[in-house]
C-alpha cells in the first residue's frame, strides 16, 4: 500500500510539474470495440492528405472520419518478443498514397479511386516501407536486406543482401538512416556506412530526429540512443535525475511532436515524455483509480496527426489520444489521491500562501491538497480534534484556518494542527467565514443571523431579526461593498445592506430572491440566486438585470461567482462552469464549459469557489475540484479540415465523382461529411449550403448529414465548412460539384426543335385552313349534289313505293277474276291460253313489284336482318325442288351437290330471295339439253354458294354491269334488270359477297359467300329461338302457373309486342313483384280479365289490339276499372300522351325509358291504391262521396250497395252468391275488393254484418241473439267471437259502454 501511495504522489507531482508552463494536467482518452473499433490491439497510425486516420489492427483496416469507422478486411501481425517486433504497418507517402503490410510481410498499395488495395508481389517478407525526398521508394524485409525502387525508371535494386531484418528509416541531412536487428546503416549517395553505436550491436527498432538535430535511436531491450549533430555515433542515454529511468526499456516507437517533446512507446512500461528544453522526463502508466491517466502498458505506435494530437496504439485496450488543448481545467478527484483522502462533495476551498489547498467536505472532513510538492491529508473526527466531518467554509488568517462546521460551531487550526473550539458557538451552522477590509471576521449562520466575531475576545456584534431590519436568520453569503458596506444574501429573505460605522440595516426590496452567493464589481452588485439566473444591481442607479437560461446560461441555480483580471465573471451551477461578459447590462460574451473540458462533474456546490492571491479560480463540486487561471486558459487554434465522405442518390450510394451529371429524375441526392479533427468529434459543428439552392449557410449542429428532395435542374456544388470543439472554424470549405440535367424536353436541342415545331405547325395551320376552306367550299358544293341527289333518290324510293302499292291493287283486281275464270270447267281452249298468258304475265309484274319493294326497303335502311339458327341444308333442297320441274321442261340437266348444314345462322327470307332469283335466272337463260350445276358447303364458318350453267355469250365488260338495276344483255329477254341488283344489296347486308365468272366459252358461274356463324353479325340481327316462338314459353309462367305463384308481392301485368323490351321489363321488376307478361292486347285483355292485377304496363302499337283499345276496353269493365295502367310507347308528343290519357291511363311514359323513374312510378300507383283501400278500410264506408272515382266504378259501387242491402242480413248470403250477384267470377271480386278495401269477399261480408249489428246494439233493445239471428249470423256464439275480435270486446260490453 505504501509504495503504491508513492507511486501515485510521483504521477500527480511529475504530471503537474511537467506542465508548469500552462498549469494543466495530462488526460488520455481513447477509442476501442465499444465505439466502433475493429479490434482493441492497433498496430499502426497513419494520417492521409485528406485527414483521414488509418488504424491497423490485428483484425481490420480502420478508416477512422471521427464518427464513424470504414473497416477494410485486412489482417496484420502483432508479435512482440523482448527483443524483437514483427508488426503490421500502414504507411502514406510524399504523394498521398497509402501502403500497408500484412500477415507474413505482404506489401499492398490502396488505389483511392477503386476503393481496393493491390499487392506488391514482386518482393515478400516486407518489414517497413519509405519514400525519400527523390520520391525514391526503399523497401525493408525480414532476414532479407533492403530493396530500393527508383521511381522513373521503376527499377529495383538490392542496397544490401545480408540477412538484417529492417526496422525503421529516417531521411536526415542528406542521409538514409536505417535501422536494423544489429546495426544502424547511413546511405549517402549510394554509399553505404555504419553508424557507430555505444556498447555495440543491439536491435534497433525506431529512429528520429529533434529540432537541434538530435537523432534518436530506440532499441529492443536496451533502451534509448542519442546522436547530437556534431557527434558520430550514438550514446547511450540516462535521465540526468536518475541516471538509469530509460534503461532495459522495449522500444516499439519514438516520436518528436511539435513542441520538441519526445515521446517513448515501450512494452511493458507504458509511454515515457521528454522535455528536450529541460531534460524532464516523466513516465505515464496504468492507473486504475485515475480515469485520466493510460489503459494500457503495451504500447505499439505513435503518431501525432496535423492538429497536434498525440495517438498512441496500444496491444490490448484500443488507440489512445493526448491532446494538449482538450482539457481547459485541473481537476482532482478521489481517484487521483491515495487512500483515505477525500476530495468529493466540497462545501468550502481556501488557498494559501504555500498553494495548500484546504477543501471543507459535506461528511468527509478537511482534506489538504498541495499539488506542487505531493501533499495529501485528510482530517475527520476520528484521526484528529474536529469537531464535526460536515465542513461548510474555511477561511485562512495568518497561519491559521478558520473552520465553520454545520451545527457543530467553529474552531481554528493553528500551523501545529491543533483544533480551538468555541463552546459559545456550539450548535451553530455557519454557512460563510469572511474577512472585510477592516479585518473583521464575520460568521454567516443558519439560524442565529450575521455575527461579528474575534478570535481572542469571541463575539463582537450580531445581527439577527430580533435587533435588526433582518428578514430571517439565515444568512447564506456576505460581500464587501464600497463605503464600509456589506451586502448581505440570505436563503429565504432576499438582500440587505449594511453599513459597518453606523451597524445601520436595511432591506432592499428590489431583491426578494434566495440567494446563494455575492461578487461586487465596479459599483455593482452580481446576486446569483437560487432559480432565477443571476441579477446585476447598479448600486447607483438602483437599476436591476437579470441574466438566465433564456440568456444562454446553463443552469438558473448559480452556486458560485468569481471574477477574473479581464473583466468576466466565473458562474457554477448544476449544469459546469459558465464564463460571462457583460457590457452595457448585456452579456457580450458567454461560453458553457462541461464535462468534455474536463471538470470534476456537472454539478457544483454552493459556498465551494475561491479566487486566490495568483488569480488562479477554484470550484468544487459532487466528484471534486477544479482550477485555473483564467489568464492561462488556451484553445485549440488547430482549425479541422472538412472532408465530403458520402453522396447518395434516393438513399443509394455513388462515387465522389467530380462534376458528375445526373438525370432530371435523380434530384433526391445526401451528403455525407466529417470534420476531421478527433479530439472530441461529437463537439464539432458544421454548416452547409448548396449553391444554386441555399442563400445563407444553414447550421446543422454536430449532424454531418445534409438531404435535399426534388432538385430543379442546374449546376449546384455543395460546400461546408466545419470547427473543432473550441469552435474554431475552417472557412475553407469541402466541395462537390455536380450538374442535374435538363430533361430531354427541356435542353437546348428540344426547345429549337419546339421553335421549329412551331414555325411548322403554324405553316401546317396556315395550309391547313387554306385546305379547309377549298374543302369547304367543295364539300358545299358536293353537300348541294347529295341533297340534290338524295331528294332524287327519295323522290324514286317513293315513286317505287307507291308505284309499287299502286300497281298491286290492279294486279289482284286482274289476277282474281282470271284465276275465276280459269277455274270454269266450260272454258274452252282459247280462251284458256289466253287467259294462261294474262295470269302468267300478271304474276310476272307482281314478283317486279315485290323487288321494287324489297330495292326500296333496302335503300330506305328498313329492311333488317333477321339470323337465327336453322337447317340451311333442308331449306336449300327446298328451294332446289321448286326449280327441278321448269328445268326438267327445258330438258336442263340439272345437278346439286348440298353439305350437310344442321346448326348454322342465316337470315331465312335473304336466302330464299338469293337463291331463288339466282336459279330463276339460270333456268331461264340456259338453253335446251343445257345443264345447270349448284354446289353449297361450309368452308371456315362460311356459306359458299356456287351456281353455274351454260348458255352465256356475255363479254367481259357485260359481266361487270350484271349487277346494275335494269341492266339488261338482250332486250328480247324478260325482265328489267332488277333481280341480280337485289341479290347484290341482299349479300351486302348479310356481310357476305357475289362474284360472277365467265368459264370455258359460254358457261358463267355466280358465287355467292355468306357468313354462318353469329361472330360475323350484330347483336341486333341475331334473333334467337326463344324469341321465335315466345308464345310457346310464356303461356308456361303467365297462364297455367301465375296461380301457384305466391301473391305476397303485387302482381304487375306486362303488354308488350316487342319480347326483348317484354323480358326487359319483367328483369327489372321481378324483384319487387310477380310479373306476368302477354304479347299483345288480345292476349293482355284475357290475362287482365282473368288475373285480376295490381297494375298494368302496356305499349301503344301493338298487332292484333294495340294499348289504346287495350285501355279502353279495361277502363270501362268494372271487373278491371280499378286497375292503374301505364302506357309505354315510342310515340312522343303531346298529342298522344293526351290521347292516351283519356282512355283512363293513370301514367304515360315514353320509349326509351328510365328503368329506375318506371320502378318509382309503378309503386306509387301501388301505394295510392292502397292508401285508397286503408282508408276504405278504416271506415268501412263504401260509398266514399270524396274519392276521385270513374263511373265504371261507380255503377261497381252502386251494385255492391244494392246486393247488400237485398242480401247481407240473408244467412245462405256467401261469397260465392254475392259473387255470382256481382255478374262476377269469385276470384274476381275477390280481387275487386282486395284492391278496393283490402279484404276479400268472406271478410268484406263479415264486416259489413258487424257494422250494422253495432248500430243495432245502439239503437234497439234486442238481445245478442237476435241481432245476431237479424244481421245474417247462424249462431250466436260466432256473432260474438268475431265482434270480439273485431272490436277487442264482447256485444254485452259494448252495449253497457254505450249506456
Amino acid at each position: 500500500m505504501k509504495y503504491k501511495n508513492l507511486l501515485l504522489l510521483l504521477l500527480i507531482n511529475t504530471c503537474l510539474a511537467f506542465s508548469q508552463k500552462s498549469n494543466k494536467q495530462f488526460s488520455f482518452r481513447s477509442l476501442t470495440v465499444d465505439k466502433g473499433l475493429s479490434q482493441n490491439s492497433v498496430i499502426s497510425i497513419s494520417q492521409d492528405s485528406l485527414g483521414y486516420l488509418w488504424l491497423a489492427t490485428q483484425d481490420g483496416l480502420n478508416k477512422y472520419d471521427g464518427k464513424d469507422f470504414k473497416i477494410f478486411n485486412k489482417q496484420f501481425e502483432d508479435i512482440t518478443k523482448p527483443t524483437f517486433s514483427k508488426l503490421g504497418k500502414t504507411y502514406i507517402d510524399r504523394e498521398g498514397v497509402l501502403w500497408i503490410i500484412t500477415n507474413s510481410g505482404q506489401l499492398e498499395k490502396f488505389d483511392a479511386k477503386r476503393k481496393v488495395f493491390d499487392r506488391v508481389s514482386t518482393i515478400n517478407q516486407v518489414s517497413t516501407v519509405f519514400q525519400d525526398a527523390k520520391l525514391d521508394f526503399y523497401i525493408g524485409t525480414y532476414a532479407n536486406g533492403l530493396y530500393k525502387i527508383n521511381h522513373k525508371s521503376k527499377d529495383t535494386t538490392q542496397v544490401f543482401s545480408s540477412n538484417l531484418t529492417v526496422n525503421d528509416f529516417l531521411e536526415f541531412d542528406n542521409s538514409i538512416y536505417v535501422t536494423t536487428n544489429e546495426k544502424v546503416y547511413s546511405i549517402q549517395a549510394g554509399a553505404i556506412t555504419t553508424v557507430a553505436i555505444e556498447n555495440g550491436d543491439e536491435n534497433f527498432s525506431t529512429l528520429v530526429s529533434s529540432k537541434n538535430q538530435t537523432l534518436w535511436l530506440g532499441s529492443y531491450g536496451n533502451g534509448l540512443y542519442y546522436k547530437p549533430k556534431e557527434s558520430a555515433s550514438f550514446i547511450k542515454y540516462k535521465d540526468s535525475a536518475t541516471g538509469s529511468a530509460t534503461d532495459n526499456l522495449i522500444i516499439q516507437d519514438l516520436l518528436i511532436d511539435k513542441e520538441d517533446g519526445l515521446w517513448i512507446a515501450t512494452y511493458g512500461d507504458g509511454l515515457y515524455l521528454i522535455d528536450l528544453n529541460t531534460n524532464a522526463i516523466k513516465n505515464f502508466k496504468v492507473d486504475e483509480n485515475n480515469p485520466f491517466a493510460l489503459q494500457y502498458d503495451d504500447i505499439l505506435c505513435l503518431y501525432e496527426d496535423y492538429t497536434g494530437t498525440i495517438w498512441f496504439g496500444t496491444d490490448g485496450a484500443g488507440v489512445g489520444y493526448y491532446d494538449e488543448h482538450l482539457n481547459k481545467f485541473n481537476i482532482l478527484t478521489n481517484g487521483q489521491t491515495p487512500n483515505g483522502v477525500n476530495v468529493d462533495v466540497i462545501r468550502s476551498i481556501v488557498v494559501n500562501e504555500n498553494n495548500d489547498m484546504w477543501l471543507g467536505t459535506s461528511g468527509k472532513g478537511l482534506s489538504l491538497v498541495n499539488v506542487e510538492n505531493g501533499t495529501f491529508k485528510t482530517f475527520t473526527t476520528q484521526n484528529s480534534d474536529l469537531n464535526s466531518d460536515r465542513v461548510m467554509s474555511l477561511l485562512y488568517v495568518d497561519d491559521h484556518l478558520w473552520i465553520g462546521f454545520q451545527e457543530e460551531g467553529l474552531q481554528i487550526k493553528d500551523a501545529q494542527d491543533k483544533f480551538k473550539a468555541y463552546p459559545e458557538l456550539s450548535g451553530y451552522t455557519i454557512w460563510k467565514i469572511y474577512k472585510d477590509s477592516n479585518n473583521t471576521i464575520w460568521l454567516c449562520t443558519q439560524n442565529q443571523g450575521l455575527i461579528a466575531f474575534n478570535e481572542n475576545e469571541g463575539l463582537v456584534k450580531q445581527f439577527n431579526v430580533d435587533n435588526s431590519e433582518l428578514k430571517t436568520n439565515n444568512i447564506r453569503t456576505i460581500e464587501e461593498g464600497d463605503n464600509n458596506k456589506l451586502w448581505i444574501g440570505t436563503e429565504d429573505s432576499g438582500l440587505f445592506e449594511l453599513n459597518t460605522k453606523t451597524d445601520e440595516l436595511k432591506k432592499i426590496e428590489a431583491i426578494q430572491d434566495n440567494i446563494k452567493s455575492l461578487c461586487f464589481k465596479n459599483e455593482t452588485l452580481y446576486v446569483g440566486t437560487n432559480g432565477n439566473g443571476i441579477k446585476a444591481f447598479n448600486i447607483k442607479s438602483g437599476a436591476i438585470t437579470t441574466y438566465s437560461k433564456a440568456d444562454g446560461l446553463p443552469n438558473n441555480v448559480i452556486y458560485g461567482i468569481l471574477p477574473d483580471d479581464q473583466g468576466n465573471l466565473w458562474l457554477s451551477s448544476n449544469n459546469g462552469i459558465t464564463k460571462i461578459r457583460i457590457e452595457n447590462n448585456s452579456l457580450s460574451d458567454i461560453e458553457n464549459y462541461t464535462n468534455y473540458d474536463g471538470l470534476q462533474a456537472f454539478e457544483f456546490n454552493t459556498g465551494a469557489y475561491y479566487k486566490d492571491k495568483k488569480s488562479t479560480l477554484y470550484f468544487g463540486g459532487l466528484k471534486g475540484v477544479n482550477w485555473f487561471n483564467p489568464d492561462q486558459l488556451e484553445f485549440n487554434p488547430i482549425k479541422p479540415k472538412t472532408v465530403i465522405s458520402g453522396f447518395k442518390i434516393f438513399n443509394k450510394p455513388r462515387g465522389l465523382i467530380e462534376n458528375r451529371a445526373l438525370n432530371y429524375q435523380e434530384n433526391t441526392v445526401t451528403f455525407s461529411f466529417a470534420s476531421l479533427h478527433f479530439s472530441q468529434p461529437e463537439r464539432n459543428q458544421y454548416k452547409y449550403k448548396l449553391i444554386n439552392n441555399d442563400a445563407e449557410w444553414i447550421p446543422s449542429g454536430n449532424t454531418n448529414v445534409a438531404h435535399y428532395t426534388n432538385l430543379p435542374p442546374n449546376n449546384y456544388e455543395f460546400q461546408v465548412v466545419s470547427s473543432n470543439y473550441d469552435g474554431v472554424w475552417n472557412w475553407a470549405p469541402a466541395t462537390y460539384a455536380f450538374v442535374i440535367l435538363e430533361p430531354w424536353y427541356a435542353t437546348n436541342l428540344a426547345k429549337t426543335t419546339y421553335f421549329l415545331l412551331c414555325v411548322l405547325i403554324i405553316f401546317i395551320i396556315y395550309r391547313y385552313l387554306k385546305w379547309r376552306w377549298q374543302v369547304k367550299n367543295q364539300l358545299r358544293f358536293e353537300h348541294e349534289e347529295t341533297e340534290r341527289l338524295k331528294k332524287l333518290d327519295e323522290f324514286k324510293t317513293k315513286l317505287y313505293t307507291n308505284i309499287s302499292h299502286e300497281f298491286r291493287t290492279p294486279l289482284t283486281l286482274i289476277s282474281g277474276p282470271i284465276d275465276a275464270q280459269l277455274s270454269r270447267v266450260d272454258l274452252n281452249d282459247k280462251d284458256r291460253v289466253q287467259f294462261e298468258l294474262v295470269q302468267r304475265n300478271s304474276q310476272r309484274l307482281l314478283n317486279l313489284v315485290n323487288q321494287l319493294l324489297d330495292l326500296s326497303k333496302l335503300e330506305s335502311g328498313s329492311l333488317k336482318l333477321k339470323v337465327s339458327k336453322g337447317n340451311l341444308s333442308i331449306l336449300l333442297k327446298q328451294l332446289v325442288s321448286v326449280f327441278l320441274f321448269p328445268a326438267d321442261e327445258k330438258k336442263i340437266e340439272f345437278k346439286y351437290n348440298i353439305q350437310a348444314m344442321e346448326n348454322v345462322w342465316f337470315d331465312k327470307e335473304v336466302i330464299e330471295k338469293v337463291v331463288t332469283n339466282l336459279l330463276a335466272n339460270a333456268v331461264k337463260y340456259t338453253p335446251e339439253e343445257g345443264y345447270i350445276n349448284l354446289d353449297a358447303k361450309i368452308k371456315d364458318g362460311q356459306l359458299i354458294l356456287a351456281i353455274l350453267n351454260n348458255g352465256s355469250k356475255l363479254s367481259n365488260e357485260d359481266l361487270t354491269k350484271l349487277f346494275q338495276r335494269f341492266y339488261q344483255t338482250n332486250k328480247n329477254h324478260d325482265g328489267v334488270g332488277v333481280g341480280l341488283a337485289l341479290v347484290k344489296e341482299l349479300t351486302t347486308l348479310s356481310h357476305g359477297n357475289i362474284m360472277v365468272n365467265s368459264m370455258n366459252d359460254d358457261d358463267i358461274q355466280f358465287t355467292v359467300t355468306l357468313p354462318m356463324e353469329p361472330s360475323f353479325f350484330n347483336s341486333s340481327e341475331i334473333v334467337h329461338e326463344n324469341d321465335s316462338n315466345i308464345e310457346a314459353q310464356e303461356p308456361q309462367r303467365t297462364i297455367e302457373s301465375i296461380d301457384s305463384i305466391a301473391l305476397e308481392k303485387p302482381l304487375v301485368l306486362v303488354v308488350e309486342d316487342d319480347s326483348d323490351i317484354r323480358q326487359f321489363i319483367a328483369s327489372i321488376l321481378e324483384n319487387e313483384y310477380t310479373v306476368i307478361q302477354a304479347k299483345n292486347g288480345e292476349v293482355g285483355l284475357k290475362l287482365a280479365l282473368k288475373k285480376i292485377p295490381d297494375l298494368i304496363i302496356s305499349d301503344i302499337m301493338m298487332p292484333v289490339k294495340d294499348g289504346i283499345e287495350l285501355c279502353n276496353d279495361l277502363k270501362h269493365d268494372e271487373r278491371t276499372s280499378h286497375i292503374p295502367i301505364i302506357l309505354l310507347t315510342a310515340k312522343v308528343g303531346e298529342e298522344n300522351e293526351i290521347t292516351g290519357l283519356k282512355t283512363g291511363a293513370d301514367d304515360y311514359m315514353t320509349k326509351p325509358f328510365n328503368s329506375e323513374k318506371l320502378k318509382v312510378r309503378i309503386a306509387k300507383l301501388i301505394q295510392i291504391r292502397q292508401q285508397l283501400r286503408e282508408r276504405f278500410s278504416e271506415s268501412f264506408d263504401f260509398k266514399l262521396k270524396e274519392l276521385k272515382i270513374t263511373s265504371v266504378e261507380e255503377q261497381f259501387i252502386k251494385r255492391l250497395n244494392e246486393t247488400l242491402e237485398s242480401h247481407l242480413t240473408t244467412p245462405d248470403f256467401n261469397a260465392q252468391k254475392f259473387a255470382k250477384d256481382m255478374y262476377m267470377s269469385r276470384m274476381q271480386l275477390h280481387r275487386k275488393l282486395e284492391a278496393l278495401y283490402g279484404f276479400s269477399a268472406t271478410e268484406f261480408i263479415r264486416i259489413q254484418r258487424l257494422k250494422l249489428s253495432k248500430q243495432l246494439l245502439d239503437s234497439s233493445d234486442l238481445s245478442i241473439s237476435e241481432i245476431a239471428y237479424q244481421v245474417g249470423f247462424n249462431t250466436p256464439s260466432y256473432f260474438i267471437k268475431v265482434f270480439k275480435s273485431q272490436y277487442n270486446c264482447t256485444p254485452n260490453e259494448y252495449a253497457s259502454s254505450r249506456k
